[in-house]
């Protein structure tokens, strides 16, 4: 059931404050040299309930202005093992360092919570993507993306083992290089991804998500779209 005081938020107020968090999320993409597409449609925001609106504001403004705070303190947003060691320790998470020291600059890293909503990606996944923010950050990854059957299900186990406490340490997953296929975007990307590593983020001893590392290559797609330069 939600919560009287949330369904007593204006929708006037939703709106404004999406409006804003958009403008946040375009100022965060413009620091690592990115451009918000003005094609991607945004409507689904407000198909959801109050609850998950107040959720994916508050994943959009973290996610900007942790992309702004890491900038701005003279990080370099190309430095994708820096940037996730950053929002690891602002949020006060913890990864296995065998998964942290595999990272290599231009890898995506996402870090998914256990309602399976994406809560972090670096800014490259933006470059192989043509979902909407409030898409990106509030549908569960197998509402978003077409792959096969197999590996869809393998990583909805690896992902249920890790949460229950089974996968303690960085797990290199056995599944082959595939394709994805963006299923509810405007542009429909297609990508070849490698899963290279899976990993629990922690708070003490507690899983509170886990943490993919992938390679991306764009197979369809308006990649040059994505950047200023």
């Amino acid at each position: 059931m939600e919560n009287s005081a949330v369904n007593e938020i204006p929708f006037a107020n939703i709106s404004e404050q999406y409006t804003e968090a958009r403008l946040l999320l375009r100022e965060a993409l413009k620091a690592t040299g990115r451009v918000y597409l003005s094609s991607r449609f945004d409507d689904h925001f407000f198909t959801l309930s109050n609850t998950e609106q107040l959720d994916l504001l508050q994943d959009l403004e973290r996610w900007s202005k942790l992309i702004l705070e890491f900038v701005a303190s003279g990080g370099n947003h190309k430095k994708t093992k820096d940037i996730f060691r950053y929002y690891l320790s602002r949020l006060n998470f913890s990864a296995p360092e065998s998964f942290i020291n595999q990272i290599q600059d231009g890898d995506v890293v996402e870090i998914f919570g256990s309602d399976n909503r994406r809560l972090f990606a670096n800014p490259e996944l933006f470059d192989f993507s043509s979902y909407a923010p409030d898409v990106m950050f509030s549908g569960q990854w197998w509402n978003l993306y077409e792959r096969d059957s197999v590996i869809s299900d393998k990583l909805q186990e690896i992902g249920y083992e890790t949460f229950m406490g089974l996968n303690k340490a960085t797990l290199k997953p056995n599944i082959p290089t595939h394709t994805v296929k963006e299923i509810r975007s405007q542009g429909r990307y297609v990508s070849e991804v490698q899963i290279r590593a899976v990993a629990p983020i922690t708070i003490g001893t507690t899983v509170v998500a886990v943490a993919a590392l992938e390679t991306f290559r764009l197979l369809e797609g308006a990649l040059p779209l994505h950047t200023h330069s």
